[in-house]
């Protein structure tokens, strides 16, 4: 491998990075001037000059204290690859989470050196559309635009890196597609689509939720509060707003609004996605690349922190998601958790299952029948982790898949470790995991099937657990949220 790579797409300069080199801000689509901010993503042309990529470029437009540097010049990639030897290398491909309304591909704890330099593959992270430019619908005033418009920027990426990355050591027929959070409902989605199997050949959802999706119906509802809370009246006027004004109108909207986290999600367009993920997997309505879904153990134990709680509005969209359940069967559901997990812990984990773990074990029992498919769960929890009671919560696991311990963000949680040895021995037991699934596309542990989920626990003794507990998913499946999930009709979907 060499810095300065000749692509099909350009000629790029990257930098080296422990023992990787890197390539930074590659756009892989036309940046998002005018009507382009809601239309699919237009191919750039090749460029003859050399493209330096040494520092990362600008992020999607969004809200946030953190992330300021926002341009429409945001369709943007970034590349490590390790230096070591000449054959080509499994890809990972990361989809980053926020909700869909905030997050970047260029954040620290997605660095990707160490993981292209420890296990001699190619990390790539993305950028793509958020918020109102990449999970609303305008086609309700303009019929040239489109939902969805940020899968088509990850299908776009996929298909810039099916193209271009032979140039920089990556195997284009070894392709694994990984999110977490909201990018773990974007892999659900696209792990489900028939069409695109041929960019990628193997998919991980980490702390996904393939039950949060909702119709076109409900996207157009969305769609036209936003439009009346903003005071747009025409299409041409929506494309021709400062981008920082539409930005600011996005965070007004959320706050009105009242969906808090839920505000934007993948839809089920009847086009580009034809079905809710689980609907597509009991029908065989689906791609059959390999599927590894996992969680953290108690996603929603930051909920013992009531500030991180009332952030993200979670209780909110958990009154929404019991809001047509039996009482009775609510109750018969507490006791049960209080029963297994004890009275202080009960409620984050009942949390967690309501809106990760359960829908994840059905989505991989319907893909049990239709694909190889596994499951595991991040237990392990760092000694401040559970003093604060918040465990291994949503997003705790990112450190130890990317090895990277000394990102600002995660460093207190390691405030109290000494030793660090147990969490890097945590960290190298899933990187292999990983890497294995990337490389054979198998696991050596037990598949799903129906009506049995065993998944791999990370913890300071990985061990093979159901991924939940058999009294709980049965209960669960007494819900109206379980014949909601599985049927064919997407306004029947927990919306």
């Amino acid at each position: 491998m060499k810095l300065t790579v000749n692509a099909p797409a350009g000629i790029f300069s990257g930098s080296k990075e422990l023992n990787s080199y890197s390539w930074k801000a590659i756009p892989y689509a036309a940046p998002l001037y005018g009507e382009l901010r809601f239309i699919p993503p237009q191919p750039l042309s090749s460029v003859s000059s050399i493209s330096m990529s040494k520092s990362f470029g600008s992020i999607c437009p969004q809200k946030s204290m953190l992330r300021t540097r926002y341009s429409e010049d945001c369709l943007l990639l970034n590349i490590w690859t390790s230096t070591k030897g000449t054959r080509l290398k499994p890809v990972l491909f990361f989809i980053h989470g926020g909700a869909f309304f905030h997050g970047a591909g260029s954040e620290s704890y997605y660095n990707g050196a160490y993981l292209a330099s420890m296990w001699d593959i190619v990390v790539v992270t993305i950028n793509y559309r958020l918020g109102v430019f990449g999970f609303l619908d305008f086609s309700i005033i303009n019929n040239s635009f489109t939902p969805n418009n940020g899968i088509r920027d990850v299908i776009a990426a996929l298909r810039w890196v099916k193209r271009n990355i032979e140039a920089f050591g990556g195997n284009p027929d070894n392709v694994t597609i990984i999110g977490q959070s909201a990018g773990g409902t974007l892999v659900s989605a696209l792990a489900t689509m028939l069409h695109n199997d041929e960019l990628y050949h193997a998919a991980i959802i980490m702390s996904g939720g393939p039950t949060q999706v909702q119709s076109k119906h409900v996207c157009h509802k969305s769609s036209e509060a936003f439009l009346e809370d903003s005071g747009i009246e025409s299409s041409d006027q929506l494309v021709r707003l400062p981008l920082a004004d539409l930005v600011d109108k996005q965070k007004h909207f959320m706050n009105a609004y009242g969906m808090g986290a839920a505000t934007f999600r993948v839809t089920v367009d009847g086009k580009l996605i034809a079905y809710p993920p689980i609907v597509s997997e009991l029908s065989h309505r689906s791609n059959t690349v390999p599927l590894l879904i996992g969680t953290t153990k108690e996603e929603m134990g930051f909920m013992a922190i009531k500030p991180l709680a009332r952030l993200i509005d979670a209780q909110n969209i958990i009154d929404k998601g019991l809001s047509l359940e039996d009482p009775a069967l609510i109750e018969q559901l507490v006791v049960t958790y209080e029963q297994i997990y004890g009275k202080q812990r009960s409620l984050p984990v009942f949390y967690t299952d309501l809106l990760f773990r359960i829908a994840s074990v059905w989505l991989a029992e319907a893909s049990g029948g239709n694909r190889a498919t596994w499951m595991y769960r991040f237990d392990y929890e760092t000694p401040l982790l559970r003093m604060n009671g918040v465990h291994a919560f949503h997003s705790t696991d990112l450190p130890y898949v990317f090895g990277n311990f000394k990102n600002v963000v995660v460093r207190p949680m390691f405030l109290l470790m000494k030793d660090m040895s147990m969490p890097h021995a945590v960290a190298h037991e899933i990187q292999k995991d990983i890497v294995n699934f990337m490389t054979f596309h198998t696991l050596d542990w037990d598949r799903c099937v129906a009506d049995c989920t065993p998944a791999q626990c990370y913890d300071s003794e990985t061990s093979i657990q159901p991924m939940v507990p058999l009294q709980i998913k049965d209960l669960f499946k007494a819900t109206i949220y379980y014949r909601r999930s599985i049927s064919d009709s997407i306004d029947d979907v927990m919306v």
